[in-house]
């Protein structure tokens, strides 16, 4: 079915050529250009930029993208958007964005709701962080192994700081065994989203696909 285009890269699909793209992202942009963004949403981008560098790795079109992001006043908070155009793999996006921004994989996170694209981010060594009120469910996300699901846009902070948590605990036990005073701990320090079915989740336009 046509949710099972996204257990792999969609681009790669037999089903998906330009003709199919060029004339799906132009309906796709007519539709997005008018959707308002969740009040709640909008609330924790804003949070989560105040302490992280926060980037877009989509399949979506990069004019989508920024025309969604300028119309709900949010295209300020992305260092850089990354659609289609600029590449149709995720991994090579990622590849981009460690280089240009100097970015170990380990200080980065991915937020998605596809397979798909957890199976690319692990190809990469990013960990990923699963949103299941996006287009796949918890059982098919649960097939990449994300290093979390999460039902509330709200948790991805939570997540993060429970992941420097950990790193601290580790190295103050290290600290306390070995007596190692200089221990590199990895923080988080960029949260790559995806933009479909994570920023934002309004299904309509899919669901007349399917």
């Amino acid at each position: 079915g046509y949710r099972a285009l996204f257990n792999g890269n969609v681009f790669k699909h037999k089903k998906v050529n330009t003709k199919v793209t060029d004339a799906f992202n132009k309906i796709q942009y007519g539709y997005y250009s008018t959707l308002k963004i969740e009040r709640e949403i909008k609330k924790e981008l804003l949070k989560l930029n105040k302490k992280y560098n926060l980037y877009i790795i989509s399949s979506c079109s990069e004019k989508t993208l920024n025309t969604y992001s300028e119309n709900n006043n949010v295209h300020n908070l992305f260092n850089e958007v990354l659609g289609y155009e600029t590449h149709t793999s995720k991994e090579h996006k990622f590849e981009m964005i460690l280089k240009k921004y100097k970015l170990k994989k380990e200080e980065c996170i991915f937020v998605t709701d596809t397979l798909g694209d957890i199976l690319e981010a692990n190809n990469i060594g990013i960990k990923t962080i699963a949103v299941d009120f996006g287009f796949h469910s918890r059982k098919n996300l649960e097939k990449g192994k994300p290093f979390k699901i999460i039902s509330d846009f709200k948790e991805i902070s939570i997540i993060i700081k429970s992941i420097w948590y950990l790193f601290l605990l580790i190295k103050l036990f290290l600290d306390i065994i070995i007596n190692l005073f200089w221990i590199y701990i990895i923080m988080i320090k960029a949260i790559i989203f995806d933009f479909d079915g994570v920023i934002e989740n309004n299904y309509e336009l899919h669901y007349t696909l399917m």
